[in-house]
């Protein structure tokens, strides 16, 4: 039997979707909710949370892109991860780049192949469930971690740990790394210009949007990474790698897609934010650098990313 999942199926066409429930059903899933279109499928969705949403990519209204666009932000809202598929019978390799950089988990060519079917709905629905694990981890380390905010190891706003903490990980990651021969990167994100934010919106939206940059950093890192809030508009991110090579730099254009490549939904409607991302890594053939000379290479090098454009980084 398949594990048990919450599944909206949505197409514009009833036959599609009574053939996609009946398949659903064969492979063993009973929470199926089929939707006409992709406002209902977001209405039951911001009713009930789902763990995989089945969409047709060209709907009338509301596509399975747009969907996929709302659904990423009611998740935001509510620290859930929905896993998307989209049904499409485009073949067109920019269309799925498109998709996948919007978000989208998976996709498959209508009409699907029942073990195909069966196959890409079981790993979406692990995906979901490991989000999801992390998630409820990361709220109740979030929730230990404010009863340590006496200890100023523990920025109050976003929860995460504040400068004094980063030092104190960032030392113990060097220790390592020399002892097993492994690596320490640093990453500096900052969301640029965050000042006009807060004067042209509002300083409680300028504080949700640190939260939720901070939420976007969570999915974007490995659970091992330590992430904290280094200033006023800026997030650093401390990664131990064990084996001598570091990261390649599309991890921090990654993490530059990650932050500043969607807008923040606010009640205020939509804001564009961009972000600049500085880096320094130590190799253990390296001399260990004073701390504030690592930091201040990476502060360094953010300094240079703005100065450079929006939503770039800079890492060396």
């Amino acid at each position: 039997m398949p594990p048990e999942l919450s599944l909206i199926v949505v197409d514009d066409m009833r036959f599609s979707r009574v053939v996609l429930e009946q398949s659903l059903r064969k492979i063993g899933y009973t929470d199926i909710r089929l939707a006409p279109t992709g406002a209902e499928a977001l209405k039951m969705a911001t009713e009930r949370r789902a763990d995989v949403i089945l969409a047709d990519w060209v709907m009338p209204g509301m596509s399975g892109l747009d969907l996929l666009d709302e659904i990423r932000r009611l998740d935001e809202r509510r620290h859930w991860y929905t896993a998307v598929l989209l049904f499409t019978a485009k073949g067109e390799n920019e269309a799925l780049l498109e998709a996948f950089r919007r978000g989208v988990d998976d996709y498959l060519v209508k009409p699907p192949e029942a073990n195909a079917l069966a196959a890409r709905v079981y790993g979406a629905g692990r995906i979901a469930s490991l989000h999801n694990a992390l998630l409820q981890t990361a709220d109740a380390v979030q929730a230990a971690n404010r009863e340590l905010i006496a200890s100023n190891q523990i920025d109050a706003l976003t929860g995460l740990g504040n400068r004094r903490y980063l030092e104190q990980r960032i030392e113990a990651m060097l220790r390592v790394a020399q002892a097993r021969h492994g690596g320490v990167c640093v990453a500096l994100v900052a969301i640029d210009h965050f000042k006009r934010i807060n004067e042209r919106y509002s300083y409680d939206i300028g504080d949700d949007m640190l939260n939720n940059v901070a939420l976007r950093l969570r999915n974007a890192v490995r659970p091992t990474d330590v992430i904290t809030r280094h200033g006023e508009d800026t997030f650093a991110i401390a990664m131990a790698y064990q084996e001598p090579s570091l990261p390649r730099p599309d991890l921090f254009a990654r993490l530059v897609e990650t932050t500043g490549m969607r807008a923040y939904h606010s009640d205020m409607g939509d804001i564009e934010i961009t972000v600049s991302v500085g880096a320094h890594c130590h190799h253990s053939d390296q001399a260990i650098e004073p701390l504030s000379t690592f930091i201040g290479a990476a502060e360094d090098n953010l300094a240079a990313a703005k100065v450079a454009g929006r939503n770039g980084f800079i890492y060396r």
